[in-house]
Formats: C-alpha cells, structure tokens, sequence
C-alpha cells in the first residue's frame, strides 16, 4: 500500500478548541495567547487577549508546535516519562530549531480517534497555561 487515509482537524474544530480555551482563561481571570495548530504544526486558529503580554505570541505558537511535531505535550519531560536535563532541553531546541521545539510546559496535542490531528498551547498565565490548553485540547470531539 501507497498511501493511507489520514484524519484532519477541521477549521470548525480548531475553532471549538480556541474557543474552550479562551472561556477558561477568561474564567481564571488570566490574560493569554492562543494557538491551535495541525498535525504538521501549522498555524490554523490564534488568539490573543488584550492584555496578554507580546512575547506570549511567539511562545504559544511555538509550544503548539513542539506538542504537533513531538505528539507529546511540551515540556522537559520526554515521550518516554524521563526529565530532560536543561543541557538535553537545549540541545534538542538547537538542533530542532527554536521555532520547532520548546520545553516550555502549556503545550498539548490534539487526538481523535487516536489519531494525532494537532496542538493548542497557551502563553501567559504561568502555570494556568497547562489548566487552560488541556481544558482547550479535552473539547475536541465532545
């Protein structure tokens, strides 16, 4: 076999999770950015709140990527469970590029039916970041 069928977040579902997630950061009373990337880390969905700080921008789309490209959330921590020491952190940023890889927690894959299909990451609330992206990242297919 050639090829396979693969499933796509839509556009509607991107949309579903940057929604959820903006409902929850408003609920904690934390001012982000946020991200809701394809399965190839490509951006589909944005947000920012007003008074979100500009650097979180940068670092929500980089966190929704990492967690895309990885298909595990963003963070020190690796696929396998084991902490990264910050000398492994940095190297695989390095090497991945800084726009592709970040060890920044706040960053979750999006699944259905098993299947990777995208991210959402949060910046900008600290560490309400992971409350918010994984209440935004639980929305998908409810």
């Amino acid at each position: 076999m050639d090829t396979i069928a693969s499933r796509k977040l839509t556009r509607e579902g991107a949309m579903k999770v940057l929604n959820t997630a903006v409902d929850k950061a408003h609920a904690l009373n934390c001012h982000v950015s946020i991200a809701v990337v394809d399965d190839g880390g490509h951006l589909i969905a944005f947000t920012r709140s007003e008074k979100a700080e500009l650097y979180s921008i940068a670092i929500a789309q980089t966190k929704a990527k990492s967690a895309a490209l990885t298909r595990f959330p963003s963070g020190k921590k690796s696929p396998t469970g084991n902490e990264r020491s910050d000398h492994h952190a940095l190297a695989i940023t390095l090497a991945a590029g800084a726009d592709s890889f970040v060890t920044i927690e706040g960053g979750f894959p999006l699944f259905s039916e098993g299947e990777i299909v995208g991210a959402v990451a949060v910046s900008g609330a600290g560490g309400k970041d992971i409350d918010v992206a994984q209440t935004a990242a639980a929305a998908l297919g409810k």
